[in-house]
């Protein structure tokens, strides 16, 4: 498929394909809520955030933002082929209807 990939203002890779971007974002979430640095059982966890192209603006669409249990120490080409999965199992339901919430779930569960 063709896409392109860029860094965000997070440092972390981004992606877009046509009208529909998926980021992913670092909002300092943990396991149970916000990230403890002082718990070693904690890791801090990325978020991906999913957005429609609507005229020249990206629009964040409903439902379209998860945590993950991908950690933020991740591998910028781990979280590339993250991203590129992402796009392929929601591209058409975002793309279209501007909504994949079902699917936006099932990806969260990914480590």
């Amino acid at each position: 498929m063709n896409y392109s990939v860029y860094v965000n203002e997070y440092g972390l890779p981004a992606i877009i394909r046509e009208n529909v971007r998926i980021d992913w974002v670092n909002l300092g979430e943990g396991y149970d809520g916000d990230y403890d640095p002082t718990d070693k059982y904690d890791k801090n966890l990325l978020r991906f955030d999913v957005y429609r192209l609507n005229g020249k603006e990206w629009e964040a669409i409903e439902d379209g933002s998860y945590c993950t249990q991908v950690a933020v120490d991740t591998p910028h080409k781990i979280l590339i082929d993250h991203l590129s999965h992402f796009m392929n199992t929601i591209y058409d339901d975002v793309s279209n209807h501007g909504k994949a919430k079902r699917l936006c779930e099932s990806l969260s569960h990914i480590s």
